[in-house]
């Protein structure tokens, strides 16, 4: 493989991507007895990769332009910050990803309208002003919101809409789910990243609340998610396979022993990992258990 593919891939951060696709399938999955437009599915699947893939590469350039990345990160390498892709090269693949979701999102707004052009609008200044802009949100402690709305009931509800051209509060409300899940992926990420971001003034929720907060806010949001199938279980009964979602959380179990109790090094990226492979697994059982 030619190395400036290599780095590029790495930029993108494939291990990130499943955790975009999952709110896009429980939001399938919720529209699944009202039947599927194929083509709608694709496009809006294919446009929430692209706002992550430009998310992470927005989060790696100006990471690197405001000075917060240094030698003793431990998350992934940041490749501008490595010298491996230039900032100029890193600034047109971001403008790239955005184009291309856009021109996907005219599709999306030609089949649900305004709505989902104020969707599509709102989702692409936030994934800019994320780590963009003078202000960047995600050094304001706001990361784990802006994951839990937009990949969470905005994401859900979204893909819903353009299934069946309309919504509803049990939709938004099972969009909850996901999005627990999202900003928990923020959350250990940031708990990663805490000795890091205090020292280069980048104020998250696990630098503003410190580390053993952090830890009990990162497992308080898993709970949360874990919460919402009993709520949809409650006004549809019949649909008690959604609770396949909670009980797969089993399956991870000593990966949120770790998050409870491990070091703050290294090894939390396997837990970031095992919140991303859930959140999909999650997001999947919960579109069947209320598909069948």
């Amino acid at each position: 493989m030619h190395p400036q593919l290599q780095y590029w891939i790495m930029a993108i951060r494939p291990r990130t991507l499943p955790a975009g696709a999952a709110p896009v399938v429980l939001g399938l999955g919720l529209a699944w007895e009202k039947g599927l437009c194929g083509w709608a599915a694709l496009a809006t699947l294919a446009c929430c990769i692209l706002m992550q893939i430009g998310a992470n590469l927005v989060n790696d350039y100006f990471d690197y332009a405001h000075g917060i990345d240094d030698r003793d990160r431990l998350g992934p390498d940041r490749m501008t910050q490595k010298g491996l892709i230039a900032p100029h090269k890193m600034k047109a693949g971001i403008l790239l990803c955005f184009a291309v979701a856009a021109m996907l999102g005219v599709g999306l707004v030609l089949r649900g309208g305004w709505p989902i052009a104020g969707i599509g609008l709102i989702s692409l200044v936030s994934a800019y002003l994320y780590t963009g802009g003078p202000m960047p949100l995600s050094y304001l402690g706001m990361g784990e919101v802006l994951a839990f709305v937009f990949f969470g009931p905005v994401a859900v509800g979204g893909t819903y809409y353009l299934q069946t051209l309309e919504i509803s509060r049990m939709v938004l409300a099972a969009g909850m789910g996901p999005g627990f899940l999202s900003a928990m992926l923020m959350s250990v990420n940031n708990l990663r990243d805490t000795a890091s971001d205090t020292r280069t003034g980048k104020r998250t929720v696990a630098v503003l609340i410190k580390a053993p907060r952090a830890r009990i806010f990162s497992l308080g949001l898993l709970v949360c998610a874990g919460l919402i199938p009993f709520g949809f279980l409650f006004a549809y009964p019949e649909k008690w396979l959604v609770l396949m979602a909670p009980a797969a959380a089993l399956l991870f179990k000593p990966h949120w022993a770790a998050l409870y109790s491990g070091p703050i090094d290294r090894s939390l990226n396997r837990v970031l990992a095992a919140t991303g492979q859930y959140m999909f697994v999650y997001s999947l059982l919960f579109a069947m258990g209320a598909a069948i």
